[in-house]
């Protein structure tokens, strides 16, 4: 376990920071599979592989959120692994209607967005959720 792992403090709002998490989560397949967004992404399509950006910094985002709420290594794999899973899914539910959206590109920007986010919870970035706590005034001071 690195120093980092052992500096943050447990969550006191553990189920909130989850039900936000499965909302961010919402957001991002709204994003991805209802016609009606197809304007947010607009712009970000016009850059040469936009799409492929924001494929990654959209599974940064989850895997940074997750990741602040589960610090062990196995259960941050379970998330990379869940969200993985979930591009897939996304990808699957896009074929039907709009197979020139559905790519193997996509799940692969997604991988590397989860990969970046997983390197960026090596930072203090790890501890985003206990600070905003501890700002908030949820979380105790310690010493």
């Amino acid at each position: 376990m690195n120093a980092l792992m052992r500096e943050v403090a447990p969550l006191r709002w553990h189920r909130g920071w989850v039900v936000l998490g499965v909302l961010l989560m919402v957001a991002v397949a709204a994003i991805a599979l209802l016609p009606a967004t197809r304007h947010l992404t607009a712009m970000a399509l016009a850059l040469p592989a936009g799409d492929k950006l924001l494929h990654m910094l959209a599974f940064a985002a989850l895997m940074g959120w997750w990741g602040n709420l589960y610090h062990r290594p196995r259960p941050r794999l379970g998330v990379a692994a869940a969200c993985l899973l979930f591009g897939l899914l996304i990808e699957l539910a896009q074929w039907p209607h709009n197979p020139e959206d559905a790519s193997v590109w996509d799940l692969a920007a997604d991988a590397l967005g989860l990969a970046l986010g997983a390197l960026l919870l090596r930072t203090p970035m790890a501890g985003v959720l206990v600070r905003i706590e501890h700002w908030l005034g949820l979380q105790q001071t310690h010493g």
